[in-house]
């Protein structure tokens, strides 16, 4: 098993991070992996509900994503599930003043050592996430100039 973890800072409260972190129809303008994304059994974001993430790079597979976990705004936690490996995430949005948030995320993947496409997960892992967070508080923060 590894661990991983990040933070951003975004200049948007913690409701207005959450509302762009939900909107999971804009997930693929975060990262360029995404395939098709699809809420399969119960209602977005509550605790039990299953989406089938598809991810096209750098292998094609179905992500098995079940939500174990949901305070909007506060807390968020999943399992992932593909290709023999498991990741437990969390997700937390803390308030640091009136319009700052911090975003930070954490977890386990386990096996350790897989590779995927070439490379350990480990790796995939922590780029997508620097990628993926980095482009998710570039939007926080543009929300925040919109609504100013």
């Amino acid at each position: 098993m590894s661990q991983f973890q990040y933070s951003v800072l975004t200049n948007t409260s913690a409701q207005s991070a959450w509302e762009v972190y939900s909107d999971w129809k804009n997930w693929p303008s975060f990262a360029s992996i995404y395939g098709d994304l699809s809420w399969r059994d119960g209602e977005p974001w509550q605790v039990g509900s299953r989406m089938d993430i598809e991810i096209v790079r750098p292998v094609k597979t179905m992500i098995d994503h079940l939500i174990i976990c949901c305070e909007p705004g506060r807390e968020l936690g999943w399992i992932d599930r593909a290709l023999g490996i498991t990741i437990s995430q969390w997700v937390e949005f803390e308030k640091q003043g009136a319009e700052i948030t911090r975003v930070n995320t954490w977890g386990e993947v386990s096996p350790a050592g897989r590779i995927v496409g070439e490379r350990p997960v480990e790796a995939l892992l922590e780029s997508f996430i620097a990628t993926w967070y980095e482009n998710f508080r570039r939007a926080c923060d543009q929300l925040a100039l919109t609504k100013n």
